[in-house]
């Protein structure tokens, strides 16, 4: 268990069923038979330990693509397959509300929280920029603005979920990201 990739998934687990700020260095180590020094081995702080999870779950819920690519424009299927999976990333949601309630009070949390999701967000940015002829997205939409509206859609869900509000069907939220999905392309030729 004193793995670091271990250390990060029974802390993401823990913090998103205990809380983040319920939940101690200590009461970690407890869990994973480790002294609190072994994990100060791997992580600097609490904080980095949160960011770590966040990091790790956003990588492998997210940013995995279908081993085959759906015709063009691939990010409608995409967002469309992805929404309709919302539930799969409860946890995650959960763990970046954690984040989110502890950074008000705490700069170091707020600081690395920031790097931590502004490399997702650049790095969805960037291949969008990349790939934008290819996924058909018209040229005066602004990428930035639509990677943060898309993505503000998915941790805004995990505010309503914690207060015990959800999509009604799978089907419908997925169906709400595919229209914005295709908004984001050129219009077709006549």
């Amino acid at each position: 268990m004193a793995t670091r990739a271990a250390l990060v998934e029974l802390a993401a687990e823990m913090f998103a069923e205990q809380g983040y700020l319920q939940t101690s260095i200590r009461d970690i180590a407890q869990r994973a038979s480790l002294t609190t020094g072994a994990i100060y081995g791997h992580f600097r702080n609490k904080a980095d330990l949160l960011a770590e999870a966040i990091s790790s779950r956003t990588g492998s819920l997210l940013e995995t693509l279908p081993a085959v690519m759906p015709p063009s424009p691939a990010h409608v299927e995409i967002l469309r397959s992805k929404s309709y999976d919302y539930s799969r990333r409860r946890s995650l949601r959960a763990l970046i509300l954690q984040g989110a309630a502890a950074a008000l009070t705490d700069p170091e949390t707020r600081e690395r929280l920031r790097d931590e999701q502004m490399r997702h967000i650049r790095s969805w940015i960037d291949g969008y920029e990349a790939t934008r002829a290819e996924l058909e997205i018209d040229p005066s939409v602004d990428l930035q603005a639509a990677v943060l509206y898309t993505w503000s859609a998915e941790v805004g869900l995990g505010v309503l979920e914690a207060i015990g509000i959800e999509p009604r069907t799978r089907k419908g939220w997925a169906d709400m990201a595919a229209r914005f999905g295709r908004s984001l392309t050129l219009p077709p030729e006549d």
